[in-house]
């Protein structure tokens, strides 16, 4: 993931503890009061910098589910979809802080050669064109008017490109980390909602993927259709 697909891998779902004020249920005391971390757009360089930015994390992850429990039902919105979803994203926000866990390790060993890889892969560039040549007609001015199912499949080509590119640059052990991060942050859940999961299903030959993005987009689409199918 490139540092802004990073956060926004870890972006719908880390968050700075809310006041004991009552809560409003307004966007702007969501935003006034949430801080956004600055993890999710930049890798600081130095251990130091990153010990003193990541505790931001696991703050505003609770602070996202204090305003989904206080307004969600309002304001007709979820960031968590279940109980289980904000642990495992709550747990994985306080270990890539804690020194004693092994993915903080690899992370702040790895920082140099991660902000290289981020800096210099042409992912980010590769999946826009990809993605956008299944809708000519859609520009970068228009881009909101994407298929949701569409914006789907470039965070999961994103989380294919970006560990493959991990992998080379900085080894095997910090892709498995990346590939963790992923999978306990809900990045792709917070991208794909089951109908997306079902269209790319559906449709997967169309996109004429490489077999190894075909594999994990059939993995990952079918776990959030089994978990999600029911409800």
């Amino acid at each position: 993931m490139c540092l802004k697909t990073l956060g926004f891998v870890l972006s719908v779902y880390l968050f700075v503890t809310v006041s004991s004020a009552k809560i409003e249920c307004e966007f702007d005391y969501f935003i006034d009061n949430c801080e956004f971390p600055e993890l999710f757009s930049m890798l600081p360089s130095s251990v130091e910098e990153y010990n003193a930015l990541c505790p931001e994390l696991k703050n505003y992850a609770k602070c996202t589910k204090d305003f989904q429990e206080a307004c969600g039902q309002e304001l007709k919105l979820t960031f968590f979809q279940t109980e289980e979803m904000y642990k495992n994203v709550y747990s994985i926000s306080s270990d890539v802080c804690d020194k004693d866990k092994l993915i903080y390790e690899v992370i702040t060993e790895n920082l140099r050669c991660l902000n290289e890889t981020f800096q210099d892969s042409p992912c980010s560039e590769d999946i826009e064109a990809t993605i956008l040549g299944y809708m000519p007609n859609i520009t970068h001015e228009t881009e909101h008017l994407l298929p949701s199912e569409l914006s789907c499949l470039r965070e999961i080509l994103s989380s294919v490109c970006y560990t493959n590119d991990i992998q080379k640059n900085c080894g095997e052990l910090a892709a498995d980390m990346a590939k963790e991060f992923i999978r306990r942050s809900y990045f792709i859940e917070f991208s794909c909602d089951i109908m997306d999961a079902k269209v790319l299903l559906e449709d997967v030959d169309r996109y004429k993927l490489k077999s190894h993005e075909q594999d994990y987009l059939v993995e990952i689409m079918g776990d959030i259709v089994t978990r999600y199918g029911d409800e």
